[in-house]
């Protein structure tokens, strides 16, 4: 999967690109086979007088859907391990749900199938 990372008001050492790098491996177990997958990663800090003062943001686009998780948290690396985690929540939702509505459709196509052989 490709993927960019900016900061704002931040410097992305190594340590952080790797951690960040770490959590989007997570998400891109959903992703396996498609080669137009894109990730924008955006950190941010922001300075006193918030109570969380790192942002980190994940974007995915992948076969024409987008995908959108945002974490507030004391420090860059809880932002990054709540981002990751609501990355890959939402990109598992998605996942049951198109296996659900396979396994429906498929279902009705079977029934189809059968009434149509048992009127021949």
């Amino acid at each position: 999967m490709n993927y960019n990372i900016k900061g704002t008001q931040l410097d992305i050492s190594d340590e952080l690109r790797t951690y960040a790098e770490r959590k989007l491996a997570a998400a891109d177990k959903f992703l396996i086979g498609d080669p137009t997958a894109h990730a924008n990663i955006e950190l941010q800090h922001l300075p006193e007088g918030r109570s969380g003062k790192y942002r980190a943001e994940f974007t995915v686009s992948a076969s024409g859907a987008v995908y959108r998780a945002e974490c507030w948290g004391a420090t860059m690396h809880e932002a990054l391990d709540a981002v990751g985690q609501e990355l890959v929540e939402e990109l598992s939702r998605n996942k049951k749900k198109k296996q659900s509505v396979l396994r429906r459709t498929s279902v009705k196509v079977k029934e189809y199938l059968r009434g149509w052989r048992d009127t021949v």
